[in-house]
């Protein structure tokens, strides 16, 4: 897979009392699983070439991949198939307690030549992910990979696919027909995974659900037909180009027989999950000590936000030309100061803060400028920024009147926007506890699961209390409907909590990241939010952008106390308030402490 720097560093009821509550707050004794842990590693390794020189940004040097084995086996752990993991689902064999799960996208060539003697001496199983139209292609041909063409002979044939399967060691899995490829997401013309894309085409605007999700399907079926004929089975994994999926992806899939489906999503995976497998992606010759780390990912070890808020409205000019220029200097500006995440408005507000219209093709609003898809995806693009939508619930249904119609508003947002994550804001409830009748068991500590704080466990524990949040009566189901809305559009989204100033600082057991409203110039929260806890993030807000200076002494003052991450709102990228050069060394994710 040809990689983009988008992807970078990348997802029922309970009561929050009691046992349940207690798996939240408590210590590492309650994090200790007393049986082999059914959670799992998944890495998504893909060319492994001899020398340095030809390496490309997904390849590993045949060397470190043989290094890694050998650590592997020196370290105890076990390399499982997917058999191991169904086995285990099925609660037939646990797994073992160290279990990584091996794969290779795209089918190289050294698949057959590098990984598969390794798999051999091993004995190590391994997913191998085929794109069939590249396989389909005759020999001396070329085929169209990422934003190039390359000779048919870079992949594996046929042939070799059947010798590596009769083997028993490698296992081949869909990576689609012909997604792995993007196309033409916007009316200015970026292009994006197609997987997951809406096409947009000049006189014919947006490819409608119903379309997109006919294409999805023919393809998906297609690929699937294609390895049953050559290898005499039906694949049971789908591994997702580029990562990206959707709700309607995961349909189909369901829908077509598959029993696995593979991304990039960040975290271990869950043999309770098999339609959410989670990988690490090395990239860059990654060196044997990282990924050694990634096979216990731990995100509080090296998670370091900055979140920085974006009007659309302060780049958008009406006119293509003079937008983009102010876009380009804004992107130039997030990476000088070292931002990791952008808060941007999703919708227009008049001069009383009343929304009046949408940054993007909506049923509900009118259109205030096709602007945000090619506002994001050109920070993730050249930034190298996670981005979350500013969507506030009430402020929709104040503008809409109807609940039904903010629904849609946020589906809306879901299909047409590529997004990390949005911000939850004019939350009523409080942060904790929080209570829920009839709970089942913390989906954490059922699964196993370490119980303090990481992306996969926080994205878990929501999904274990979706019901009761968005029922009528539960505080806030507006807002939590919203969310799940968009989550179920743009899968394993980031929950930015924006806590109200009556809140105790503390970090919301089921929000990523809790951001906490403190004013520009104050000792940053004092002692309250500096507790060197990534998740708790002082929001340093006031009427207009803060001074440079006052920022970075602010900033300072928050590390000096042990806090990380920090973000702040408003800013003004036009005008460069807080200048980028001042607030730099003070404020910059890249500076303080390394970004990975």
């Amino acid at each position: 897979m040809k990689l983009f720097s988008w992807f970078t560093p990348v997802r029922a009821k309970a009561r929050v009392l009691g046992l349940a509550w207690l798996c939240i707050v408590a210590g590492p004794s309650l994090a200790q699983p007393s049986a082999p842990s059914p959670t799992f590693t998944s890495i998504a390794f893909h060319d492994v070439v001899d020398a340095r020189n030809e390496l490309d940004d997904s390849a590993l040097t045949a060397d470190r991949l043989v290094s890694f084995f050998d650590w592997l086996r020196g370290n105890g752990w076990t390399a499982v198939s997917l058999d191991d993991i169904a086995r285990a689902r099925r609660g037939e064999k646990a797994l073992p307690a160290k279990a990584v799960l091996l794969t290779f996208d795209d089918g190289y060539r050294s698949l057959y030549t590098r990984v598969y003697p390794l798999a051999l001496a091993y004995g190590y199983p391994v997913v191998a992910a085929l794109v069939t139209e590249w396989m389909d292609r005759p020999a001396g041909a070329m085929v169209r990979y990422g934003d190039e063409s390359v000779p048919r002979e870079r992949f594996i044939t046929w042939e070799q696919a059947r010798e590596m399967q009769r083997s028993g060691l490698v296992e081949f899995a869909l990576h689609s027909q012909s997604l792995h490829d993007e196309v033409v997401g916007n009316p200015q013309g970026n292009t994006m995974p197609s997987a997951v894309t809406r096409t947009y085409a000049p006189g014919v605007g947006y490819q409608g659900e119903a379309e997109f999700a006919a294409g999805l399907r023919a393809d998906l079926a297609g690929g699937r037909t294609t390895l049953r004929r050559e290898l005499g089975k039906a694949p049971r994994a789908l591994v997702w180009p580029y990562g990206r999926y959707g709700a309607i992806g995961i349909r189909t899939a369901r829908d077509l027989g598959f029993e696995f489906a593979l991304s990039l999503d960040n975290g271990p995976a869950s043999v309770s999950e098999p339609f959410n497998v989670a990988r690490y992606l090395p990239t860059y010759n990654t060196p044997l000590p990282e990924l050694a780390r990634s096979l216990r990912p731990d995100p509080n070890e090296w998670r370091v936000d900055r979140l920085v808020c974006l009007n659309p409205a302060a780049l958008w000019t009406g006119d293509e030309d003079a937008s983009n220029e102010r876009l380009g200097r804004a992107i130039e500006r997030v990476r000088k100061l070292g931002v990791s995440g952008l808060v941007i408005d999703a919708v227009r507000r008049d001069a009383q803060g009343r929304i009046n219209g949408a940054w993007f093709p909506t049923r509900e609003l009118p259109l205030a400028g096709d602007w945000l898809s090619r506002v994001s995806w050109q920070m993730h693009t050249r930034a190298g920024v996670k981005v979350y939508a500013r969507l506030p619930h009430r402020a929709a249904l104040a503008a809409l009147g109807d609940e039904a119609r903010v629904q849609r508003l946020y589906e809306d947002l879901g299909a047409m926007v590529p997004l990390d994550g949005w911000l939850f804001e004019e939350a009523v409830a409080p942060l904790q506890p929080m209570r829920f009748d009839d709970p089942p068991p913390l989906y954490a500590h059922r699964a196993g699961l370490p119980t303090r704080w990481s992306a996969w466990v926080v994205r878990a524990r929501r999904d274990s209390m979706r019901e009761a949040l968005g029922r009528a009566d539960s505080p806030d189901a507006l807002g939590w409907r919203a969310f799940a809305a968009l989550d179920a559009a743009r899968p394993a989204l980031e929950l930015l909590w924006l806590a109200t100033s009556s809140t105790a600082a503390a970090a919301h057991p089921l929000a990523d990241i809790t951001l906490v409203p403190t004013a520009f110039g104050t000792p940053a929260a004092g002692d309250r939010l500096a507790r060197a806890d990534p998740t708790l993030a002082p929001w340093f807000t006031g009427a207009e952008p803060p001074d440079a200076s006052l920022l970075a002494r602010s900033a300072s003052d928050f590390q000096r106390r042990g806090g990380v991450s920090l973000g702040w709102c408003p800013d003004d990228p036009v005008a460069d308030q807080p200048k980028a050069a001042v607030a730099a060394p003070a404020v910059s994710g890249s500076l303080f402490p390394k970004r990975r």
